[in-house]
């Protein structure tokens, strides 16, 4: 196809314009399953790992608990299930957490330990019911090399250690730029978040909604507010992904982030409230970008993932490898059994 033909249909399709992403051959293996049902195994809406190679906490959004992985050698090998979410929450019994982002916090010199922060989606569940547990973010600590606790844990009930706050709601509502669509369904262009990361002292929360005339948003908490007694104060990144393209994950890298995208609201065309001006554009593609993190600084496209359906949810981005020519990533998909796990190299 003519390079000039080719440029005009990735325009035409509204999926970002590819550096060279190549699906590899090798095919990784999941053993055991994760638990503890189908519903929950194919429900994988976010992973991250401790510094040493391969030990890694998965999180998904149906149940009330996370679970421990191992990565080596292209397995992934399921290990033991942390419960987060008690039985009731202010004397409500509560539901599923609906996680949907993780991510390794290192110790500082502040004397900050080491632990993984879990956050729920801060939406309204699909029927716009408010749900207390969906509102929750979660800290567990962990030995900074291991990414293991260092207590006693189970299936069953949240150990004491593990510390929850419902805090950063008021934090969402607090803002001037996600205020008006706190609360709001999906399909109204309601505020939920699907990725976590950190930037130095700072959580980045990725939201998969609200987009705003084709900018999709980071939510910047400081992390030493978080788990007090008031709600912490906040800031955002606005984003050019396009027309109904939100976060569904991102993950630092050396020299700033890598961003998931995918569909912001699903139910385009039924003349609802989308997160653009376009009623009926093509549904984006699952796609990797690349963000300095810098204030200021576009997001810069690196391509939609080869070989995956426009209709599939990839909600998690493990980095592999980080060199100085390309980077190595391993993207899990929500609604899979176990997140049918594929990886990718991006040429830099």
């Amino acid at each position: 196809m003519r390079p000039i033909i080719l440029a005009f249909l990735v325009a035409l399709s509204g999926a970002p314009a590819s550096a060279e992403i190549v699906r590899s051959p090798e095919i990784w293996r999941v053993k055991p399953d994760f638990e503890k049902s189908d519903k929950a195994r194919e429900s994988i809406s976010g992973a991250a790992c401790a510094p040493a190679p391969g030990h890694c906490l998965a999180v998904n959004d149906e149940k009330k608990y996370a679970q421990f992985f191992t990565l080596s050698d292209r397995h992934i090998t399921p290990g033991q299930v942390i419960r987060l979410l008690p039985g009731k929450i202010d004397g409500e019994k509560t539901k599923e957490i609906d996680a949907e982002g993780v991510v390794f916090i290192p110790p500082d010199e502040s004397g900050r330990s080491a632990s993984f922060f879990i956050t729920g989606s801060h939406g309204l569940s699909r029927s716009g019911e408010f749900q207390q547990s969906r509102y929750v973010l979660f800290r567990v600590p962990v030995d900074a090399q291991t990414g293991l606790p260092t207590f006693e844990f189970d299936d069953k009930k949240p150990a004491p250690e593990i510390s929850m706050t419902t805090l950063l709601r008021q934090t969402i509502k607090d803002n001037p730029d996600l205020a008006p669509l706190a609360d709001k369904k999906l399909d109204r262009n309601g505020v939920t978040i699907e990725g976590l990361s950190i930037q130095g002292r700072e959580l980045l929360f990725g939201l998969r909604s609200p987009c705003v005339s084709g900018q999709a948003l980071i939510l910047h908490v400081p992390i030493d507010q978080l788990f007090k007694t008031e709600a912490p104060t906040s800031r955002t990144t606005k984003l050019e992904l396009g027309d109904n393209v939100g976060i569904r994950d991102l993950t630092a890298v050396r020299d700033g982030f890598l961003i998931l995208s995918g569909r912001s609201d699903d139910r385009r065309g039924d003349q609802k409230l989308t997160c653009g001006e376009k009623r009926t554009p093509p549904s984006p593609s699952p796609s990797i970008w690349f963000w300095s993190g810098k204030q200021g600084d576009a997001a810069e496209p690196l391509g939609t993932l080869p070989g995956v359906d426009v209709n599939a949810s990839a909600e998690t981005l493990l980095v592999l490898e980080d060199t100085s020519d390309i980077f190595r990533v391993l993207v899990l998909f929500d609604g899979e059994k176990n997140g049918a796990p594929v990886e990718f190299t991006i040429e830099k």
